[in-house]
């Protein structure tokens, strides 16, 4: 397999505003009640009102708290650089990538934990969308980690890891920190050193 590879700090296109300043708002305002008051002080109205916003307008970008939720998740992690170094052994590539991406929200457990509930909501169209646009930034992450003529069926392999471990964080099993440095010893074990690069 093949792992040399010359990624660039390029990033998906948020087709849907994420990065506006109204987003960056809403999602600075959802952050702070969520800190402040955990769930029970997260609305619509108390959220507009935080951002200083017209509700209507808060209402028209996120159709729920939990599309919002979703959107300030894919925010943080598509806003990571990427940047990977090709002389490096493949599953320490790969490591940097994903830890960056699970401890995206480490320091902020009651947030990371709105967002978790969020993304698993299997009802909401507008969270679903969301949901697939994080798995299309951690898919281009780990492929540009593993380079250029990586086997699809270990780059699936690597995506499914990282998913369960962070199904794991979700369920209370483990936290964040610990959960990196075991993704990093699954990784050892799927990237072994003689890995051809």
């Amino acid at each position: 397999m093949s792992s040399r590879s010359a990624a660039h700090p390029t990033r998906l296109s948020d087709l849907h505003g994420g990065r506006s300043p109204m987003s960056r708002r809403v999602f600075h305002a959802a952050a702070a009640l969520l800190d402040e008051c955990a769930d029970s002080g997260l609305s619509m109205p108390a959220l507009a009102a935080r951002a200083r916003l017209a509700p209507a307008a808060v209402s028209a970008r996120f159709p729920s708290i939990d599309a919002m939720l979703a959107e300030l998740y894919l925010h943080r992690v598509s806003s990571l650089p990427l940047v990977v170094d090709p002389d490096a052994p493949a599953a320490a590539r790969v490591s940097g990538q994903l830890r960056a991406v699970t401890l995206v929200m480490a320091d902020e457990p009651t947030l990371a934990a709105a967002c978790s509930r969020a993304l698993l909501r299997a009802d909401d169209p507008a969270v679903r969308s969301t949901r697939d646009r994080i798995g299309a930034e951690v898919q281009r992450r780990i492929a540009a980690a593993l380079g250029t003529g990586a086997w699809p069926e270990v780059q699936a392999t690597l995506e499914t890891v990282f998913w369960g471990a962070l199904l794991q964080v979700h369920s209370r099993a483990i936290d964040y920190r610990d959960m990196a440095t075991r993704l990093d010893t699954m990784l050892s074990l799927i990237l072994p050193d003689n890995t051809e690069r």
